[in-house]
């Protein structure tokens, strides 16, 4: 089942390419539909089955989760070791850090940098080398030449935070809809110009190996995003420039459409 929020705050079920029904009066907002989804699955089913569905047009799509209590982001997280386009690890140098090593380099993005279907990465001031990661859940902007330093580790979570640098959507999906999670196919568009393709069975450490990491560092509440990783390298990602325009899609979920613009 597909689920999304509306630029109004209701949530609303997709259920067809063009429609959904509003679950007012099942849940106030996706944390709360997702913290009690197990619970009142029976009233999900009964409003979709006893509701007139609504059209449903893209420019109504809000953030799916507009407030999470936290970012997780996955670095250096795709085997890579190809300069093919469609390689399902991604492009670029073979990684060779051990995969437990990987995921202490996991870094937060503050929720401050989450927008939704439809509206623009921001680039800001100071940061002219931007660039779009495609990534399961989450699609990462990263502002690569920033910091007085050029200290890629040292500043990654201010490179990677902020306002607009956490484009999500256009909807979540209950996991019954994605049987195997590092089985899905990845594109990234910009201008038309296919620019990443790649699989999620080309991470190095998978979903549910994320999941258990960080719920040991942390306590995971509904609503909380985890990046899984880019697929490619910088060398084979396209700096984003004001007037571009992005298609993000994911097999199983849907297509997420971004524009880019200069900040003031």
């Amino acid at each position: 089942m597909r689920f999304a929020t509306l630029k109004n705050g209701s949530v609303a079920a997709v259920t067809g390419k063009d429609q959904m029904v509003l679950l007012d009066g099942v849940c106030d907002s996706m944390i709360d539909l997702a913290a009690s989804y197990e619970a009142n699955r029976g009233a999900v089913d009964r409003a979709i089955s006893e509701k007139t569905p609504a059209g449903l047009d893209a420019a109504q799509l809000a953030a799916p989760v507009p407030k999470p209590s936290k970012v997780w982001g996955a670095a250096g997280n795709y085997h890579r070791g190809s300069k093919n386009l469609t390689s399902a690890g991604g492009r670029g140098e073979a990684r060779e850090t051990p995969p437990d090593e990987l995921l202490e380099h996991i870094f937060l993005k503050p929720p401050s940098a989450v927008i939704g279907p439809g509206e623009n990465i921001v680039i800001p001031a100071n940061a002219e080398t931007v660039f779009p990661e495609l990534e399961l859940v989450i699609l990462d902007v990263t502002a690569r030449g920033y910091g007085s330093g050029r200290n890629l580790m040292g500043t990654r979570c201010v490179r990677k935070g902020f306002d607009t640098f956490a484009p999500v959507g256009p909807w979540i999906v209950t996991r019954d809809e994605i049987p195997d999670p590092q089985a899905l196919d990845m594109r990234l568009w910009v201008n038309d110009d296919l620019r990443q393709s790649a699989s999620t069975g080309g991470m190095i450490n998978g979903v549910a190996r994320l999941v258990s990491y960080l719920s040991e560092v942390g306590t995971l509440y509904p609503g909380d995003l985890i990046a899984s990783g880019n697929p490619d390298a910088p060398a084979f990602q396209k700096q984003l420039a004001p007037g571009d325009e992005l298609t993000a899609e994911i097999d199983g979920i849907g297509q997420l459409r971004l524009g880019v613009a200069r900040a003031g």
